[in-house]
């Protein structure tokens, strides 16, 4: 009796064993469909790899509803497909489950992202920084977008100097803090020129119409007394 029990403990451990393997395949196969779906120039592959990866995530919802890798796969695949109902729908049941999480506050943020919502999603970040992500280069890159986007080049600037310290290996970055460096760069012969010519308007001479006034004026002034 106790051999065919050990059996059965057996047998349910591999088959345990044997589903999550092949949940992890399957959430594995459709993240690479999805960065093949970004990657390609050609819209028909870019679909192909979007629908196939949709159908991979959605084998799995149908057995485990409420995984939030899965519920954010899904959202992504919708994000990519510009059907913002149904990705919001799936980002929003993810983040129900613990909007305390970091993960999913920057998965918010991605999503009003995707969608040029850039105000809400530049509030999602920091939240998502502050909850813990602080360090997260991903998450910082996102917010010196949002901010750039929305026109705040100091903010913009400040977070990418934080991606910068995460990350001083990306090329990106660096590229783009020479960019602003280059902008906040004074133009000295700019400066030069401009201070010549108020030196020149400084010591130029008065119009006869200007000469005469100030004389009238004088002399209006010495009467009055």
């Amino acid at each position: 009796m106790k051999k065919n029990t050990f059996k059965i403990l057996i047998l349910l451990l591999c088959l345990c064993f044997t589903l999550q393997c092949s949940f992890a395949d399957n959430i594995s196969k459709a993240e690479k469909l999805l960065k093949k779906a970004k990657l390609t120039a050609i819209p028909e592959e870019s679909y192909d790899y979007i629908n196939s990866a949709r159908e991979l995530y959605e084998e799995e919802y149908e057995k485990t509803p409420t995984d939030i890798n899965i519920l954010l796969g899904l959202s992504k695949v919708f994000q990519l497909l510009e059907d913002r109902a149904e990705a919001k729908l799936y980002v929003l049941k993810a983040y129900n489950i613990n909007p305390a999480n970091p993960k999913l506050q920057k998965a918010m943020g991605d999503f009003h992202y995707s969608f040029q919502e850039y105000s809400t999603a530049v509030e999602y970040y920091k939240l998502s920084l502050a909850s813990g992500n602080l360090r997260d280069f991903d998450t910082n890159i996102q917010t010196a977008k949002c901010f750039e986007k929305l026109g705040d080049l100091e903010n913009a600037k400040l977070y990418y100097q934080i991606s910068n310290h995460v990350n001083p290996s990306s090329t990106a970055v660096n590229k783009k803090l020479k960019s602003y460096i280059v902008e906040d760069a004074p133009d000295y012969f700019k400066e030069k020129d401009n201070a010549k010519y108020k030196y020149i308007l400084k010591r130029k001479a008065p119009t006869e119409e200007e000469q005469t006034e100030k004389e009238m004026a004088e002399i209006i002034q010495e009467f009055s007394y």
